[in-house]
């Protein structure tokens, strides 16, 4: 008789395991089944009676539940993770078409102006020119950035890494830098520490640099100042790049190193931004396990700072 109580326990604890994977509750009669959750496992009570004032209690610890659940949250993860990223795709290849064809359309339509016969006036044909010009450097800029984002986004490392001095780095990217900086009469100035090594791609810390100092060129005013400066803080050192520019406000911060975000999108089509030099910088930072933050006040400039691990 006994046997015969324990087997409909257990009938009922697995009958009651199935409605629960099913979403269900379910009280059974004569005996009654109850369900305890905590955070890490599931308890099955159930109580039998039996014959007369007989009771008899069965305490089952279900072990085969917790993977069954654990796999279904897993797989609820991926597919949710998975319709995040099939977002950011989209988003992404729209922000991409939108950036190649704007470029494309100006050249498109004043190389059409030129054949239906601007051509003829020298001053128009020279201006137009010019501008199929600058549009085209755009352009070739965008794809540059694009495949430069995609290598670091797939980890593809520069096959030169090695140890290198960042002191060194910076001095030939300001150099290379400044007659761009002049064209607006901007000044980089620089203040850097003594020899400091990191390990890492030389090439990639050199794109992070230009990228930097490039947005702090391009948002600062005629005559001013950008600031490039190395600090030693035990076994980290600090790079920051400092602009006298407009600054941004706090509700942008956030979005900064989105790819394609722009604070200003007629300031930044002015300025002849790709829209993914910050985006870069982020990336080229982690692959250097390297701190990346930014302060900015409007209308006093912005601080991006990079620390990395010696």
């Amino acid at each position: 008789m006994k046997n015969k109580f324990i087997i409909a326990a257990v009938e009922t604890v697995v009958f009651h395991l199935l409605c629960l994977y099913l979403g269900y509750k379910l009280f059974l009669d004569p005996g009654e089944a109850r369900t305890f959750f905590d955070e890490s496992r599931i308890w099955i009570f159930a109580i039998v009676y039996g014959a007369g004032t007989m009771l008899l209690g069965l305490h089952i610890y279900v072990n085969m539940v917790k993977p069954i659940i654990k796999a279904q949250s897993e797989l609820e993860k991926a597919a949710e993770e998975s319709k995040k990223a099939e977002s950011i795709r989209k988003e992404f290849v729209a922000n991409v078409s939108h950036e190649l064809k704007t470029p494309l359309t100006s050249i498109s339509g004043f190389i059409e102006t030129l054949q239906q016969g601007a051509a003829e006036d020298p001053e128009i044909r020279t201006r137009f020119i010019d501008i199929i010009a600058i549009e085209t450097s755009r352009l070739k800029r965008l794809i540059q950035d694009l495949l430069v984002l995609s290598d670091i986004e797939n980890r593809k490392e520069s096959a030169d890494v090695r140890a290198f001095d960042i002191k060194e780095a910076i001095v030939k990217t300001v150099q290379t830098l400044e007659p761009i900086a002049a064209s607006k009469d901007v000044k980089l100035l620089t203040d850097l520490e003594t020899q400091a090594t990191i390990f890492g791609s030389p090439d990639r810390f050199r794109q992070m640099m230009v990228n930097l100092i490039e947005n702090a060129v391009k948002y600062s005013d005629t005559g001013g100042s950008v600031w490039i400066r190395t600090k030693k803080e035990g076994n980290r050192i600090q790079v920051s790049v400092r602009d006298e520019g407009i600054g941004i406000a706090e509700e942008h911060l956030d979005r900064l190193f989105e790819r394609f975000y722009r604070v200003d999108k007629s300031r930044a089509a002015k300025a002849g931004g790709t829209g993914l030099g910050l985006s870069i910088v982020k990336h080229i930072a982690a692959l250097f396990n390297a701190e990346l933050k930014v302060e900015s006040k409007v209308g006093e400039g912005t601080i991006f700072y990079v620390t990395f691990e010696r």
